[in-house]
This record gives structure tokens, C-alpha cells and sequence, in this order.
């Protein structure tokens, strides 16, 4: 069924299977189709390695974790970096690709295991951003230093002087 929910047939673009939560073996209930994008598909699972990328030393796998293929990558970020602090081997840096990345997963591996997770965030999807219209994730300048988010285009206040505020609406009884 497609989504208005009316009956149709597989074809060659959908590689004639079905949707990922389907069952795709006999053998083993857990085992997914997935397809990313439109060109990368398989039938299975999903692995997740971590090596070393020192420039001096040889790369050296420090993690492997198997997942359904129709998870997302992200999800098994917590428990990588719970698996590599447990053996000591826990990066101060951990590169990644943008399946991996997103503010939530930055924040929560800097907060839990004081390691800087970068790669590429996702895209901006929202209607605002392609009529480029409104504000970008770019224009917001966080001060993580002094915990402040201005908003964008704002003066920041003289050193001893107080912000001021618009007047408040008046009040009705």
C-alpha cells in the first residue's frame, strides 16, 4: 500500500521489496531492508566501526556495533561512546559522518563524556528555510562561555549597564 493507502504494485525503482519494517528473511525476523537515498540499499544490518585517526600511528579499530538497518546511525552513538569509556579509549574529538550528528547527539556526548562529536548537521527542512525567509540555524551566535543566545542582529549591552526591555502592554482589568 502507498500512503493515501491504496493497493500498488512493487516495481524496479523500489527494488521490488517491501518498506523496511517488513521481514525480509525467514531465518531472521530481525533482518531489514533499507534504503538510503536512492541509490544505497541492502537487506540486513547495519555496522557501526570506530578506528583511531591519529596522523602519526596506524588506524586502529577501537569499536564495532551491529544494529537493524532501519535504525538510525545516531542512535547508536550513546552506546559507542558508553562502550569506548568503559575500555579507556574514549577520543577527545569523534569525527562522523552526518547520519550520526545532530544538536541533541552534540550536546548529550559533550555533557555525559566530554567529547566534541563533529561532522556535518543536517539540512534546514522547514518552508521558512527554502523561501529564505526568517532565520537561519547561522544566524544565532551562541556564547556558550557567558550562556547567552542573542537573538539575531542584537547590540550587546555596555559592560555595566543594564539591558532594557520594551514597555509592557498596559494591563486590563
Amino acid at each position: 500500500m502507498n500512503t493515501a493507502g491504496r493497493l500498488r504494485w512493487r516495481t524496479a525503482d523500489d527494488g521490488g521489496l517491501p518498506p523496511s519494517s517488513a521481514i525480509v528473511s525467514p531465518y531472521d525476523t530481525t533482518a531489514r531492508y533499507v534504503r538510503h537515498g536512492h541509490i544505497i540499499s541492502w537487506k540486513g544490518f547495519a555496522a557501526h566501526a570506530t578506528e583511531t585517526c591519529a596522523s602519526d600511528t596506524a588506524n586502529v579499530i577501537t569499536d564495532v556495533a551491529t544494529t537493524s538497518a532501519a535504525a538510525n546511525d545516531g542512535q547508536s552513538l550513546p552506546g559507542i561512546h558508553t562502550r569506548l569509556a568503559r575500555r579507556g579509549l574514549l577520543p577527545a574529538e569523534h569525527l562522523v559522518d552526518g547520519g550520526y550528528t545532530s544538536l541533541v547527539r552534540l550536546e548529550r556526548a559533550a555533557r555525559e563524556h566530554q567529547v566534541a562529536v563533529s561532522g556535518p548537521l543536517p539540512g534546514n527542512p522547514t518552508r521558512q528555510h527554502r523561501r529564505n525567509e526568517g532565520f537561519d540555524r547561522d544566524d544565532f551566535h551562541i556564547g556558550f562561555d557567558r550562556r547567552r543566545a542573542p537573538a539575531p542582529g542584537a547590540r550587546s549591552a555596555r559592560a555595566g549597564t543594564a539591558p532594557t526591555r520594551p514597555p509592557r502592554p498596559p494591563r486590563h482589568p
